[in-house]
């Protein structure tokens, strides 16, 4: 295990921890037992060989694609939201779109290296499409956006040429696109959305429907000040021990807690880069998709939080309150674990002087 990306998880959880805490004292209690799930998610996967992962991979890939389908059939949604995302088992809700994240960094990983550059775009192409069209259908457009990036950033980091990165991420759009498309139409919540962002910046005459949850995550931001305003009072921005967990932190803890927020996702950028590039492999693929994930989604929910983006629904990795984003992201981060693992065996890394634990 990599001591100083276990001290980030661990930082992110009790960040995570307060801010629900912040936003809805009720669930602090059930967030810190999912936290502490989490990590041993994160160390039962770093033990894991990336061989091991590679196999398994084109079977990970299709179990959640699978579930991903029954979605669209027998899947449930929250009260007051047509949008079906999750499946019931066993009394536990399921979001196979967060799983597949991970599925998809692993896929192309293993797809990538085994093919050494002798391939056609047409098996990727099909892997992205498909897995991003069904979660479009859902609908859920920023996921399967993300989705798309977090393939490119996989590809990028296998040498792709651009020839071929744009090839296939066209042809993927456009199988996508055939798959997902014919249900956007049902939906309103994506026009919503960017009305409310244009509001936001404009007019400021819709604070009260279409741009009140940003409107509200701006003024609780601007009220935690430098050094916040401590737990406590009530906290009028909607999802905000999920998607705006960000705003609860800035609130509570201020600038200063922002700032230690940002410079914790710095430091895993920084970590999983430098285990990525330490070795070829596809232990070092599997470390750019997991860095490009965590760091990536940490990015957009903090600028959506800030108000530099419009609402997206994504989840702020290992800090929102949510089971299935705790899950997915803990599953990238034991990549990321498993990656150094291999890189210190392989003397690419040194072992216990850089981060290794005992």
């Amino acid at each position: 295990m990599d001591r100083l990306l276990l001290t980030a998880q661990v930082v992110l959880g009790a960040l995570g921890i307060l801010g629900v805490a912040a936003a809805a004292p009720d669930l602090a209690g059930e967030h810190a037992l999912r936290v502490a799930a989490a990590l041993v998610v994160s160390v039962a996967v770093a033990y894991v060989p990336v061989a091991r992962v590679v196999r398994a991979s084109p079977w990970l890939y299709a179990g959640t694609l699978a579930l991903l389908v029954a979605v669209l059939f027998i899947g449930v949604a929250p009260a007051g939201s047509d949008a079906k995302r999750w499946l019931l088992v066993g009394g536990v809700s399921v979001q196979p779109s967060e799983l597949m994240k991970v599925a998809v960094i692993a896929y192309l990983a293993a797809f990538f290296w085994n093919h050494l550059g002798d391939w056609q775009i047409w098996r990727p192409m099909l892997v992205v499409g498909v897995a991003a069209g069904a979660i479009i259908a859902q609908p859920d457009v920023s996921t399967a956006l993300f989705t798309f990036a977090l393939a490119f950033a996989v590809m990028l980091a296998a040498g792709t040429t651009m020839t071929r990165l744009l090839s296939i991420t066209t042809a993927a759009a456009l199988v996508a696109i055939v798959i997902g498309g014919p249900y956007l139409s049902q939906f309103s919540y994506l026009a919503e959305r960017i009305t409310g962002f244009q509001d936001l910046w404009g007019a400021q005459e819709a604070t009260r429907s279409t741009s009140y949850q940003a409107f509200r995550a701006r003024e609780a931001l601007q009220a935690g000040g430098w050094i916040g305003i401590g737990p406590g009072g009530i906290l009028r921005v909607p999802e905000a021990e999920t998607d705006m967990i960000a705003v609860a932190l800035g609130r509570t803890l201020g600038l200063v807690g922002m700032a230690t927020l940002i410079a914790t996702y710095l430091l895993i950028a920084s970590r999983g880069l430098r285990i990525a590039a330490a070795q070829a492999g596809p232990g070092a693929l599997l470390a750019a998709g997991a860095t490009a994930y965590v760091t990536g989604q940490a990015a957009l929910n903090l600028l959506v939080a800030s108000g530099l983006l419009p609402v997206t629904g994504i989840p702020l990795p290992f800090v929102s309150y949510g089971l299935n984003s705790l899950v997915s992201v803990a599953i990238a981060f034991g990549f990321l674990h498993a990656a150094h693992r291999e890189a210190v065996r392989a003397g690419a890394l040194r072992g216990t002087g850089d981060g290794e634990a005992p």
